[in-house]
């Protein structure tokens, strides 16, 4: 990835505001049958609720999430 990309990629994650752990503070990690280690998180700017993946530091898309449930 080159420095210009990073920087694309970090101001487009930005924009999109900051993710809190949900249930006002108070979630807990989870871990998944397949060892993923999951948080619940909420983005207060688009009022979007999605898992964090503690190990990667990544939200996980809602089909990502499924997959890491075994749904």
């Amino acid at each position: 990835m080159t420095v210009l990309e990073m920087l694309v990629k970090r101001d487009f994650q930005r924009s999109q505001g900051n993710w809190y752990p949900a249930n006002g503070g108070t979630e807990t990690e989870i871990t998944t049958r397949n060892g993923y280690r999951l948080l619940y998180c909420w983005q207060p700017s688009s009022g979007r609720h999605a898992y964090l993946n503690l190990d990667t530091d990544i939200i996980l898309s809602d089909e990502e999430a499924r997959l890491a449930f075994g749904h």
